[in-house]
């Protein structure tokens, strides 16, 4: 007797078309959208490397695939809060993937490789495509976001090697122009002054053979550090030479008092005075007494290079306390501007001093790779048109 109200209230309703029971087509649509909701769930969370979301007019999430979780690190919550989109976008390219949302409304798809930052600050890579749609009058985004991070690694390596392959082009290029220039002009002239000496009686004053013969050996000379120091340079960036310290007990005095003995040609016929400020009780150290010579080889030939009058002062500095040794090489040459003291040490470098056209800018390089080598630093001070001063300081003993 309690059922009879309710089933004439039923009867009552579907008289009126109002039954609350539905009808047959409707819950054939109500399964169909099950099943599309089901079907739509299983492809969402079958990406396994993009996150499938859904998004209101105010950018707030609604609906995150759970593999967003295991992408980035927050949990499916933290997700759905306000402004979680705007917060964890790369602060570069924040505004420049929300305005992709905007031109979404006007019924395009939209597209956008951007960066997030992740739970534990890695920075991670998506591809995100965005569609706009309105449902029951309301603006809803919807999108899929790929992690697109080892794509975009993989770009930047690729643009690297060719910018690397790009400048090692360049610097070839540049290297051969130079080399074959100066390797021409010394052959030229020792050519030049050999034919002269060829020339039987026309040259018969000691003295005039003497100046023939020492421009014959100074380009000669020239030619052959030139050719060295393509030789070493090459053989260590292919990692030919040995950059290992052969450590010997050695005086670093006789070292620089060698060096400046076998080119003291050269700075006496430009006329410079040059000159040797020793420790005699310095002890000797442990290091590697050919890279030694190598290194201070280029820095004195090169103060007497730049330097065109004055002088050339070679000063050895012990400190037993730091058991350290510096040598400090000051010339009263061109000197050396700001902007070229950063560039220095890069292989093939030409400054705009004029006696740089002399060289292909390689033995700066070389001293830099060898003072490393020995655990060593080096110092410069230059002033354009004053002179420069550079410092190579060296450990007694080799760790």
């Amino acid at each position: 007797m309690k059922m009879l109200p309710l089933e004439l209230r039923i009867m009552n309703k579907e008289k009126n078309n109002q039954s609350t029971q539905p009808s047959a087509g409707q819950q054939a649509q109500e399964e169909d959208a099950a099943v599309a909701a089901e079907r739509y769930r299983d492809l969402a969370e079958g990406i396994d490397h993009g996150i499938v979301w859904e998004a209101n007019e105010a950018f707030r999430f609604c609906m995150v695939s759970r593999r967003a979780e295991q992408m980035v690190g927050y949990s499916l919550d933290e997700w759905c809060e306000p402004d979680f989109w705007e917060k964890h976008l790369h602060p570069e390219d924040r505004d420049r993937v929300m305005a992709k949302f905007q031109k979404a409304l006007d019924g395009e798809d939209e597209h956008s490789d951007h960066r997030f930052v992740a739970a534990d600050g890695r920075v991670v890579w998506f591809h995100t495509g965005i569609h706009a749609a309105r449902n029951k009058g309301k603006i809803v985004y919807r999108g899929l976001s790929v992690d697109i991070t080892y794509l975009k690694e993989t770009e930047e390596k690729l643009k690297q090697k060719t910018n690397q392959l790009e400048e090692a082009n360049r610097v070839k290029s540049y290297f051969l122009s130079i080399a074959s220039h100066e390797i021409r002009n010394a052959l030229n002239a020792i050519l030049g002054y050999a034919s002269l000496l060829k020339e039987e009686g026309r040259i018969r004053e000691a003295e005039k053979q003497r100046e023939i013969y020492g421009h014959i050996y100074r380009n000669a000379t020239n030619l052959l550090d030139l050719i060295n120091q393509i030789l070493d340079l090459n053989k260590i960036e292919a990692g030919q030479t040995d950059l290992r310290a052969e450590v010997t007990e050695t005086s670093i005095s006789e070292v620089v008092q060698q060096v400046l003995e076998d080119h003291k040609a050269l700075w006496e016929e430009k006329g410079l005075k040059v000159s040797l400020i020793d420790d005699p009780t310095g002890p000797k150290i442990y290091s590697d007494r050919v890279k030694l010579r190598q290194i201070f080889v280029n820095l004195i030939t090169n103060a007497m290079k730049f330097t065109e009058k004055g002088s050339i002062t070679v000063r050895i500095i012990h400190n037993p306390e730091a058991k350290k040794v510096s040598v400090e090489i000051k010339d009263t040459g061109y000197g050396i501007s700001k902007e070229d003291l950063s560039h220095i040490f890069e292989p093939f470098y030409q400054s705009g001093r004029p006696a740089e056209k002399e060289g292909v800018g390689l033995g700066l390089p070389i001293v830099k790779k060898f003072v490393d080598v020995l655990k060593g630093t080096i110092d410069v001070k230059s002033e354009p048109e004053t002179g420069s001063t550079f410092t190579v300081t060296f450990p007694y003993e080799i760790s």
